[in-house]
């Protein structure tokens, strides 16, 4: 008889709560090895322990003078999903089905609502906008053709969002402009 594996889904990764300078939220935890199995995670994005799902974001974060002690890292949806993000075609009404929880998580560590989200997914900003307003393309904000951050009256989790995608045509180091307006961001803000 076979035994029933329990599985937890993987816990947001933080140091310090008093300390948070911004979120970083990824789509959802699935991830396979190349023999189709998919892998579990103790925390979000494997931090602790494989920083490879995270390594852009690390880079990312460290030239605008942020590390992973000033982040909250979560994904939006936080259960394991049959197929990764990209090939999941339910993925956008599970995600809507969890904007209300994690609105909640991020509320509780952050009353003021003031707190940016880095959105790793242009995924995550497609479910995220209210609905109606025009969307638009990640080269809109990474050339600085619009606001940014994104209002936090024009999204459902209510806070500014700033696009920080993981796609490796993002690199901060890239993006000179982008990461110029980043850094000024945090330094002023």
């Amino acid at each position: 008889m076979g035994q029933l594996v329990e599985h937890t889904n993987p816990k947001p990764f933080f140091t310090n709560l008093q300390n948070i300078k911004a979120f970083v939220l990824g789509c959802d935890p699935t991830a396979f090895d190349r023999n189709q199995n998919r892998l579990e995670f103790e925390y979000v994005f494997d931090l602790g322990n494989d920083e490879r799902y995270f390594t852009g974001i690390l880079k990312n974060l460290k030239l605008i003078g942020i590390s992973l002690n000033d982040v909250y890292v979560q994904n939006l949806v936080t259960d394991y999903q049959e197929e990764e993000t990209s090939k999941n075609r339910k993925w956008e009404e599970v995600a809507k089905e969890s904007i209300s929880q994690r609105k909640n998580e991020l509320d509780l560590i952050d009353v003021s609502g003031e707190i940016p989200v880095f959105l790793t997914s242009e995924l995550l900003y497609k479910v995220l906008l209210n609905q109606g307003l025009e969307r638009n393309r990640a080269s809109q904000f990474y050339n600085l053709e619009i606001n940014i951050p994104i209002p936090a009256d024009n999204n459902l989790l209510n806070r500014p969002l700033l696009p920080f995608y993981r796609h490796y045509r993002y690199k901060l180091s890239e993006q000179k402009s982008y990461l110029s307006y980043l850094q000024s961001f945090f330094r002023l803000g």
